[in-house]
């Protein structure tokens, strides 16, 4: 397995006044970081990053993660040959997930400063999941890139090849306006100047370029492992010739985006999933939201009443903008059907999104795949997975943009068969097996 050169990290942020610290279930000491193969937090630029440690070691030293938790994770990821992906496996929660040590889908995790409340996003690096992990950026306010100072890394994920420069011209797409770069495994080159001196050399023309002042990016060496200058400054026995601020404190000092509490409401919706009800992850960009309140669900333009609002796992009554929350809400009338499909051919894996024509009789629409409910696999059966491969069968949820005629298979056959289509290529045939 390569190694990666880079990682990022994203989080939004919320001034703390006061700070509370009645309880320290979310305050984090930070003494683990960022060193794993294959992992990262919100943007890894491949396959083989060396972050892993930030969202599961945090959440440990804080108390989130709890020692029998943890020596479960030890012993599970230990039997498996990747001990040092333990602390990921704090927001890692699938087997595939666990196995590849590749983040599929966007997590979320909490922590507190002294000052603020943030919330750490923790989305896939992998060049296969960038559509998840601009969706996860869209949410956040600053951006943490960790770069490794070990011979070859930075170079390997810097130059050509490398997806260092297009996951950093994605964040600033998705308008993220502060980055901090910190400069991680500083221990292994001795905390050489020279080589510190050499990276932040060739990554400001880079970010000057597209489109980030000198004020807007920070940069500071780090030694992860052992959590050297994360929430506390390190002192001239460690690094003589660095004086600034630490991670932690670098984050705090990143100017917060001033709400608009009073705008119309705009709840921008990453995720959408249904338990014993249905719920809505996403951000609130501006406005105030209440329970009992109505919104308009676009592009749908159907009516939802929002039961319950969850802010980390509290529930609230009002939340207002810049926070990022769970919706309990009623459901709408759905147009939207449950089938069984066999992927013939595909160019990479499909997941919830995906968008193609859909061919019933005499109808041919276009759909999108509301979710992937289960993945039939050829040698490990039926298993909860939220992507599928060619070659593969998955039972999905299937919505439209206007009302369709369809029955299911078991009802009427010649009215239950389908065909989806994509750019000239059968992607798929299937039956349907339920009317939502």
């Amino acid at each position: 397995m390569s190694l990666s050169s880079t990682a990022w990290i994203v989080f939004s942020m919320l001034c703390m006044s006061p700070v509370y610290h009645a309880s320290h279930e979310h305050l984090l000491s930070l003494r683990h970081a960022f060193m794993a193969p294959d992992r990262g937090h919100l943007v890894r630029p491949r396959a083989g990053g060396n972050t892993l440690t930030l969202k599961g070691g945090s959440d440990q030293s804080s108390q989130k993660l709890d020692d029998r938790t943890l020596d479960k994770f030890t012993k599970e990821s230990t039997a498996m040959g990747r001990a040092s992906w333990k602390f990921a496996w704090a927001m890692d929660l699938t087997a595939e997930e666990r196995e590849k040590g590749k983040t599929h889908e966007v997590g979320q995790a909490y922590f507190e400063s002294e000052n603020r409340k943030y919330t750490l996003l923790d989305a896939p690096g992998h060049r296969g999941y960038v559509p998840s992990m601009i969706a996860g950026a869209a949410l956040a306010e600053v951006a943490v890139l960790i770069i490794s100072a070990r011979t070859g890394e930075f170079e390997a994920g810097f130059e050509k090849g490398g997806q260092t420069r297009e996951h950093a011209i994605l964040i600033r797409s998705t308008g993220v306006r502060h980055l901090i770069v910190a400069v991680n495994k500083m221990d292994e080159c001795s905390w050489s100047k020279e080589r510190y001196d050499d990276i932040v050399g060739k990554l400001q023309p880079f970010f000057k370029s597209i489109g980030y002042g000198l004020s807007e990016v920070v940069f500071l060496p780090l030694d992860g492992l052992h959590g050297v200058n994360l929430k506390s400054r390190m002192g001239p026995d460690v690094c003589s010739w660095y004086d600034g601020p630490s991670l932690i404190e670098a984050l705090d000092t990143v100017k917060l985006v001033k709400s608009q509490p009073s705008l119309p409401v705009r709840f921008q919706v990453s995720c959408a999933y249904r338990e014993t009800d249905v719920y809505l992850l996403g951000k609130l960009e501006c406005g105030v939201i209440r329970a009992g309140e109505e919104l308009l669900l676009l592009p749908d333009n159907s009516v939802i009443t929002i039961t319950q609002i969850f802010f980390e796992s509290t529930s609230v009554e009002e939340s207002s903008a810049g926070d990022i929350l769970r919706l309990k809400v009623l459901p709408c009338e759905q147009r939207g059907i449950e089938v069984k499909v066999n992927i013939l051919d595909c160019k990479s894996i499909i997941a919830a999104g995906y968008s193609c024509m859909f061919h019933c009789h005499s109808i041919a629409t276009d759909c999108t795949w509301e979710s992937v409910i289960s993945v039939i696999d050829k040698q490990l059966g039926e298993v909860k997975r939220p992507f599928v491969r060619r070659g593969q069968s998955a039972v999905l949820r299937l919505e439209f943009s206007s009302e369709i005629c369809v029955e299911t298979y078991k009802d009427f056959s010649q009215l239950g068969r389908f065909v989806l289509r994509e750019d000239g290529l059968t992607i798929g045939i299937g039956i349907v097996l339920n009317l939502l």
